[in-house]
């Protein structure tokens, strides 16, 4: 016999404040204050327990109490519903529907009225275009109608259960993915096919598996045993990258993305990697090489950094050891760094080194559309499936200007844009990204985004702080920002 199980949307963490929040609550008569919750449970910030408090209110766990100088209260009402979770539903090919007797809880406002509503966890990314991705929680209005353009649970030949945007067409019903490489479900007249309900809300993977705090790297220790990829996987740490890297076990991740600092002997708070050029690029070589012996073998690895840096790197390690190797390059818009001496530089360079042949390329997913459509040899090769033009070995994307909404008081930010169109073109869904050094975030918020795992670390404890918020809010907190309105932010 089953138990039933309940399933509550929120975290393990944030179960954990709510039962910190009751206890401290009944013991002393009043609610603990956000820097409280931080002290006890060695939160990167404050803007991480405001992120679990306010998870908490929405949910209807807790409530706020105006012009009270402690404003969290335990919900009295606590406004929840608990519907059935009934198994799994394939976002990708139809799957035999399994049948779990599990539940979950939500809050009661996100369900529409006098329904039958149930859940279902999404398997696969035929969805993904539409920001349903593998692991996803669906709640679902029980009916067996839908317009076109609504997303639907259908049943095929009486047990296969998918996901899909229905489309009535004249004769035949279309069930359309959101993924071009997917194709559409056509059932035509007379075939085993009925609805089981619309889908009305989407609970993210995301908003339980996040990392919402530092963590803090193991003691040192000798590294001729190495330790276990899942160990790091969707963390941030608060130390040296190289420490992180003689941990993981060789050919375990699929992309690497390394943007070091360019300049030798900057200190980050209290540290500094380099103390002269030569260290710097005796240094350089260590970290490629841990980053290469980590790299799968159909892995992709890009390193960004001064053409000089990247020069000495080339020449005395790797094109030494891996015949795979091609140099493109960033180019960016600037108006500072003028002289009468010289040019202006306005480029980097980008090393793309490959153990083999052999690896992970996705064309498609980054091809541009080609300029003119109509030559009789672009023509021919649409015909013949090509999306579309593969982008030159220069790349244009504008810097991070300090007046952008995106902009932190981190130094030196690339563009979101170039680093997705990387991590499009040599990853997959759930691939393993490693961001060598975490920066502002943005490119493991690009990970989040696309749905990638990642491990990254970060040495400068403030930097892990603006990682984290960002993290877990979805967006730059305030305090973090290099401008707030017209004023500049001192760090």
């Amino acid at each position: 016999m089953y138990k039933n199980k309940v399933k509550y949307m929120i975290t393990k963490r944030q179960k954990e404040v709510l039962d910190f929040i009751k206890t401290y609550s009944k013991d002393k008569g009043y609610a603990p204050s956000l820097e409280e919750i931080q002290k006890r449970f060695k939160l990167a910030s404050v803007s991480t327990a405001h992120f679990h408090v306010s998870k908490l209110k929405k949910t209807g766990y807790l409530e706020k109490l105006e012009n009270r100088a402690r404003s969290i209260s335990i919900s009295k009402k606590e406004p929840l519903v608990k519907i059935p979770l009934l198994g799994v539903i394939a976002a990708g090919q139809p799957i035999e529907a399994i049948e779990n007797k599990e539940s979950i809880v939500v809050p009661k406002n996100k369900l529409p009225r006098a329904t039958e509503v149930y859940a279902l966890r999404v398997q696969g990314d035929s969805m993904i275009d539409e920001n349903i991705n593998d692991g996803d929680t669906i709640l679902i209005k029980k009916q067996n109608t839908a317009e076109n353009g609504e997303k639907v649970v259908a049943l095929l030949n009486g047990n296969e259960a998918t996901l899909k945007t229905f489309y009535k067409e004249r004769g035949y019903i279309r069930l359309q993915p959101a993924n071009k490489n997917y194709q559409p479900i056509i059932v035509k007249r007379g075939q085993d096919f009925s609805l089981q309900g619309v889908l009305f809300d989407v609970i993210k993977t995301s908003e339980t598996i996040q990392p919402l705090q530092t963590f803090v790297l193991p003691s040192k220790k000798d590294f001729q045993e190495r330790g276990s990829t899942h160990d790091y996987l969707n963390k941030v740490y608060n130390g040296d990258i190289m420490h992180v890297l003689k941990d993981l076990p060789d050919n375990s991740v699929d992309m690497i993305f390394g943007d070091p600092d360019y300049n030798v002997g900057i200190k980050y708070g209290s540290n500094n990697y380099t103390r002269n050029f030569e260290d710097y690029i005796n240094w350089y070589i260590e970290l490629t090489k841990e980053s290469m012996r980590v790299l799968k073998t159909d892995g992709n690895l890009f390193m960004m950094n001064y053409p000089q840096q990247n020069a000495h790197l080339r020449v005395k390690y790797l094109d030494l050891q891996f015949p795979h190797i091609n140099e493109y390059v960033w180019v960016y818009n600037t108006n500072v760094g003028h002289t009468p001496k010289r040019f202006t530089t306005a480029h980097r360079s980008i090393l793309h080194v490959r153990k083999s042949d052999d690896n992970k390329f996705f064309k498609d997913e980054v091809a541009l559309p080609y300029k003119n459509p109509t030559d009789r040899r672009i023509r021919q090769n649409l015909a013949n499936g090509s999306k579309g033009r593969m982008p030159y070995s220069w790349f244009e994307f504008n810097l991070v200007k300090n007046v952008s909404k995106e902009k932190t008081y981190h130094a030196c930010q690339i563009p979101q844009k170039l680093t997705e169109m990387l991590i499009k073109a040599t990853t997959k869904p759930k691939d393993i990204v490693l961001v060598l050094f975490g920066g502002s975030g943005a490119e493991i918020d690009v990970c989040k985004n696309l749905n990638r795992q990642f491990i990254s670390a970060e040495i400068d404890k403030k930097y892990c702080d603006i990682i984290n918020t960002r993290l877990a809010n979805g967006f730059i907190a305030p305090e973090h920002k290099l401008f707030r309105g017209r004023k500049r932010i001192e760090n």
